[in-house]
């Protein structure tokens, strides 16, 4: 237990030997998943809209950099290949990106922008999803916290 460990080797080894290197890997684990699948140009289904494809395909190819895409096993920057084909190891997801990504034309989405540029513009830009009128109600698309979503009435 926690606290156990405390007692033993004090509060502060707990927060600096357990407490940050969790917070430190949960940061990155959910900054890079939110990533992953958070973007203006990634609609969300619902109803009779969704299929396992449109979901697959409601991903972002984004690099972290050479060094961190490997730490990642390629992850990040080849999870559309993942969306579509999780069964495949890690080392094809390359060849398979490069195959997959000229059939899929404008459905494949890759995101270039600096990871904390992408970040900061993403939380702003995308705060919610609600339909939108020329996509039906079951197509939904993120919003700006700041700007109400279109109604079906207007």
């Amino acid at each position: 237990r926690a606290v156990d460990v405390a007692q033993a080797f004090g509060y502060d080894a707990l927060a600096r030997y357990y407490v940050a290197p969790l917070m430190v890997v949960n940061f990155w684990l959910v900054m890079i998943t939110w990533l992953q699948h958070t973007h203006p140009s990634v609609p969300h289904y619902s109803g009779e809209q969704w299929t396992w494809l449109k979901g697959a395909l409601s991903t972002v190819d984004r690099s972290y950099g050479y060094v961190l895409d490997r730490v990642f096993h390629r992850i990040a920057d080849l999870h559309v290949a993942h969306h579509l084909f999780s069964y495949i190891p890690f080392y094809h997801a390359e060849e398979v990106t490069k195959i997959i990504k000229p059939m899929l034309g404008e459905y494949y989405l890759e995101d270039t922008r600096p990871i904390f540029k992408a970040l900061w513009e993403d939380w702003a830009a995308c705060r919610y999803v609600a339909p939108e009128d020329e996509s039906g109600p079951d197509v939904l698309w993120w919003q700006v916290a700041s700007r109400p979503a279109k109604s079906k009435s207007t």
